[in-house]
This record gives structure tokens, sequence and C-alpha cells, in this order.
């Protein structure tokens, strides 16, 4: 009976099967037939879309700590510049959900993504866009959308462009610090250290500025919201809109919470939820993990530079120029003289290499160092195409390394220009004096002890010292006129240290055209001859630096508890060095700085955050870099 029993259940589970399996083929030639049919009576069915979605909050950064590419939930505008590219060629997406919430990012950064959000526009697709508690950066990015939604009880903030400039002589007397500030062009402004109040030329060139941003700011919110420029100015003039005010002022389209919206549009556009859009934080927890980490990151970073066929690099110039060469960990917050020219060597030499596309955002700093990598920039362009694209700020120094490109690319809102020079040394004589110090000088030399910290400059030095600033800034406005082809006196006219926007660059021909770093992409690849048929590859420069290479450039600077935080951090905002580092770096001895000189105010509405240092003696042997925002502090 068992036997049978057992052989029964052996014939079911071979019978059923083949009966599931012959049930199933029925179906699919039945699917089959229904679509042939379908065609052969003349109807297509289209495949289903897919909408993306994509969070844009404070994770969106400029750059990452550490040049290291650790993916993670930390994501830089180039890799949303990126996502938008693929999703842009990917036939199984038709649309975009944009959830925007708190973005910290600059003008310039917000017309990048706006252009981005166009250009996917223009392809065809669809954009919405969710306001998620952001401020007027998010909603400035929002108005890119086809239309826009807010949560019931969210709102809408669009105050407008402003800030606050302090000016810190007084405070840095109650210390005991002066600053003998000696420029070379009459904008070229070192007040927010020696002065009390500004001059008649800061308020020159930075209402300009500001009247400039506002705008650009204006002109963008109306354009995407098909309001008049009198409409937007009184929106802005009041600022905060709750969200039933904000939809009738037709600042937003509709009113639904986020989850809400999305089957909204999905149900609406008859389009398929994309699951596969955004990379996850990755799970670390040890060294190991860690290590393999980053290295599959960087193995997969360098299959780009293997790549067959054409290439377009993309070299990425970021922070202040500094005479100090400190390994790649640095490359992401400082440009570093030697370290920088080694890379544009490379470049030059690179066959694969057809041109070069150089996204510059940086207040300047160290003349000389300025002047070497702009000689190195230049012999690169002698073989092979070099544009450039400038950032929130390409001034003085940053403007210097713009020059020898063939074209230059500005947004409307970029601060460039600053063509001067500027040197700074602490005085801290009264300090000393109040401590009771005794200082014995034993010179040898008559300049010996020019730019000492501990006495007041004289008159002859304080000459001495003109002339040779005044020398290096003739040598700027020559750099310029060879470089951009106009007479070193027609220089000279628009120079004098002034900063401008991107917009009024354009006009005298500091810059050749506004656009962003896909337009100067696109130019580089006309002028290399590489035809739109063939395909090619963008690679990013500086290359991230080995582990080995990362924890030797952080060990010269650091402690090893400093080097594992920065590791640990890694993947977080590379923070700007801070117009207070800045101060303390490039006083630390005498030199002719093309430097901008002045705090950030890459955010309209913030008081600048100073940490307010007191310079050491000039030449001390302190280490500059000890607290800077790259260790982790």
């Amino acid at each position: 009976m068992k036997r049978w029993l057992t052989s029964m259940l052996v014939v079911l589970f071979m019978v059923f099967p083949a009966i599931a399996g012959e049930e199933k083929k029925d179906d699919g030639q039945a699917v089959a037939e229904d679509a042939a049919k379908k065609v052969d009576d003349g109807e297509k069915e289209s495949p289903i879309l897919r909408l993306a979605e994509m969070r844009l909050d404070e994770y969106v950064v400029p750059a990452r700590m550490i040049n290291l590419p650790i993916p993670g939930k930390t994501r830089t505008v180039q890799d949303i510049l990126d996502q938008f590219e693929k999703w842009t060629e990917d036939d199984k997406i038709g649309g975009v959900l944009l959830d925007v919430g708190y973005l910290s990012l600059t003008l310039p950064d917000i017309q990048e993504l706006r252009n981005a959000v166009e250009r996917f526009k223009k392809s065809g697709k669809k954009v919405v866009a969710f306001l998620n508690a952001g401020g007027q950066s998010a909603y400035l990015l929002a108005c890119a959308a086809d239309e826009i939604a807010v949560a019931p009880t969210g709102g809408v903030m669009i105050p407008g462009t402003g800030t606050v400039f302090p000016f810190m002589k007084g405070y840095y007397q109650m210390l005991g610090v002066d600053f003998e500030v000696i420029t070379a062009g009459k904008f070229k402004y070192g007040g927010f250290v020696n002065k009390r109040q500004p001059d008649e030329h800061f308020y020159t060139e930075f209402n300009a500025i500001f009247d400039g941003w506002y705008g650009d700011v204006k002109q963008m919110i109306a354009q995407g919201r098909n309001l008049s420029l009198d409409q937007v100015k009184e929106a802005i003039d009041i600022a905060l809109f709750d969200a039933n005010q904000a939809q009738q002022r037709g600042l937003v389209d509709t009113l639904a919470y986020y989850d809400e919206y999305r089957e909204q549009i999905l149900r609406r556009e008859k389009m398929k939820r994309h699951r596969d859009d955004d990379r996850g934080m990755a799970d670390v927890n040890s060294i190991q993990d860690l290590v393999e980490l980053v290295n599959d990151a960087m193995q997969e970073a360098a299959e780009a530079h293997k790549a067959v066929g054409p290439k377009i690099a993309v070299l990425h110039a970021r922070g202040p120029i500094i005479d100090l060469n400190l390994g790649p960990a640095f490359a992401s917050t400082l440009i570093c003289r030697d370290d920088f020219g080694e890379v544009v060597d490379e470049l030059r030499k690179n066959k694969s290499i057809k041109a070069v596309v150089m996204r510059i955002d940086s207040p300047g700093g160290s003349g000389y160092a300025s002047d070497v990598i702009w000689k190195k920039l230049r012999q690169l362009d002698e073989e092979k195409p070099l544009v450039v694209s400038q950032g929130f700020v390409a001034a003085s120094g940053g403007y210097y390394l713009s020059c020898p490109a063939r074209r230059i690319f500005a947004q409307p809102t970029t601060i460039t220009g600053s063509i001067g020079v500027i040197g700074i040394i602490p005085c801290m004589w009264s300090r000393y004096n109040r401590m009771d110090y005794e200082l014995v000088d034993l010179p040898r030399g008559e300049r010996s002890l020019l730019g000492a910290a501990h006495r007041e400059l004289s008159k002859e030095d304080r000459a001495f010292i003109q002339n040779y600033m005044d020398d290096f800034y003739s040598i700027f406005i020559d750099r310029v006129a060879v470089t951009r082809k106009m007479p070193a006196s027609e220089v000279r006219k628009i120079a004098e240290g002034r900063i401008y926007t991107g917009r009024d660059a354009l006009k005298i021909g500091l810059v050749d055209e506004l656009g962003g770093l896909a337009e100067a992409i696109d130019a580089a690849r006309a002028m290399a001859n590489i035809p739109p048929s063939a395909e090619l590859k963008i690679v990013h420069y500086p290359r991230a630096g080995s582990l080995g290479e990362i924890f030797e450039s952080l060990a010269g600077t650091s402690s090893v508890s400093q080097v594992m935080e920065a590791f640990s951090k890694g993947v977080s905002a590379a923070r700007p060095v801070t117009f207070d580092q800045q101060l303390t770096l490039f006083s630390q001895r005498l030199q002719p700085l093309c430097w901008m000189a002045m705090p950030d105010i890459s955010l309209s509405g913030n008081t600048p955050q100073l940490q307010l240092p007191i310079p050491g003696l000039p030449m001390n042997s302190a280490n500059p870099f000890e607290q800077l925002p790259v260790l982790g502090n």
C-alpha cells in the first residue's frame, strides 16, 4: 500500500508541473497571439515609462571633504549633473520628481542644477518638484520644474539677496593686533581687517554685485513661474508665504503631501515608480569595510580613465591657491602649487585627453603660485584646447588661472575679476607692550626685519613694499593682456582689483560666454574636433589618491586621531577654508597676494561665521593648517 501511495505521489509531482507548464504555455501563446493581432490591426503598445525620484537637500554639496570617490548619502553637484545625464539618455525614464529641501549652495551651483533640469526637459521628459521646507535656494531650483507642489502646512520663503559684512579693526585692536594692508588697485579691498567703516569703493563694487544677483533671482522666478518682474518683486518684499498664499500668488501649483503628490503624478502621467535611483549610504563597520568600499570606488573611477576613445578631462580647481604642497587628500579644498602643476602636466602629456575643461572655484591666494600654475596652463593650451568654467568665485588668483583658456564660461552670478595685488602684515607691537615684553633686535641688513610683527612699519618700508606690489600688479596686467588678447591699457582700466558678476564681466571682455560646465564641455568638444557621433568619455582630475597617498598627505599635517577623523568624515561636505583661516595663512609672511581678501558671501541672508584668529609672527614655525576644516575640526 505504501509503495502504491509513493508511486502515485511521484506521478502527481511529475504530471502537475507539466500540466501547469502547458497551461502557462497556452496563456503565453494567447498573449503573443493577442499582441500579434494588435500589431496586425495597426495597434502598438508603448512601454510604460518610469518616474525617477531625487532628494535634494543639505547633503548636496559642492565637493567632498576628502578627494575620495566614496559613495554615500552625501552627493556633490557633479554627482547630480551626472545622474541627470544618465536619466536623459535612459529611454525607460519618462520624468523626474525632485524632492527639494534645504540647499546650502551658491547661486552658480543652483544655476548649474537648473541648467541640468532644462536639458532634461528639452529631451521631451517631464520634471516636477515638491518643495520640502526649503528656503530661497530650494525655491529657485524648483522654479526650473514644469510644476511645483508644497505640503498644505508648508510654505515658500523668498527674501531676496543680502548679507552682513564685518569690519573688524576695532576687534583686532582690542587684541593688540593691527594690520598693515598694502594694495595695488583702488578696489583691492582689505578694509575688513584694518577699517571700521567701508569706503566709497566698497559701496560701488558691492552694490553692483548685489544688484546683479537680485536681478538674476527675480528673473529665475519670473521665467519659471510665468510672472512679471513686478509681481516677483512684490513677492520678494513680502518674503514669506504659507501654502495657500503661495498658491494664490502663482508661486506653486499644487497643495499635497509628498506621497500623495507622487501618486497623482504616476496616475496622471501613466508612469511606474523607478525605485533604483539613488545610492544608499554604505554600511562601514570596520577598517576592512572602509578599505573595500574605497577600493571598489577607486576601481570604478579608474575604469573611465582606461576607456578607449577620445576623452575630455574636467580639471577641478577649488579653494585658495597656496605655495605649500600637501598631497591628494587636500585636492577638494586647496590648490597646491606643485601638486596642481603636476596634474596639469599629466593632462598635457596624455594623448587620449583631447581637451581640458578647468572648473575653477577659487578666491585666489599666492601670487607666485598663481603665476607658476598660469605658465603650466598656458603650455597645456598650446598642445590641446583649454576651456574654463567658473563656479561661484574665480577672482584675483582664480581669474589669473582662468586667463590661459581659449574660452571662459561663467554663470551670470559668478564673482570674477579682482585683478589686483594685496599684501597683509600683522603688527602686534601694542600687544607686546601691554604684556611688558622686552624684544631685542639684532639686525644684519637694512631690511632684515622687514615685516616683523613687533614693529610698526616705517614710511620708507611701506613705500618699498608698495613698489613691490605695484611691480607684481604690472605682471598680472600683462598676463591678462597676453592671454585675453587685449591691450594692457584696456586691462588696467577694468582691473584695479574690482570684482564683477559674470554678466558684467561678459560686457567688458573678461569672460566669453554665460553658461555652466555642460556648455564648457560642449565648446571643448567642438574645439577638439570630436564629432557628435563619437562616443566621448568625461574623466575628472585630480584623480583620487590611493589610500596610502591619502594617509601620507594627511599624516604630514595632522595627528593620527585627526587622520582617522578625516576618514570618518570623508563622505561629508568639503567645508571651504574660511576667510579667517586664509587670513592666518597669508599673513604668515610678506608676499604679493592675488587674493580677493573678503569674507564669504556665498549664502544670501547669512552673517559670516568668523573664528577671529590671532595671527602669529611672520615666518613662524606654527603649522597654518592645523585648524583646516579638511581635518575634521
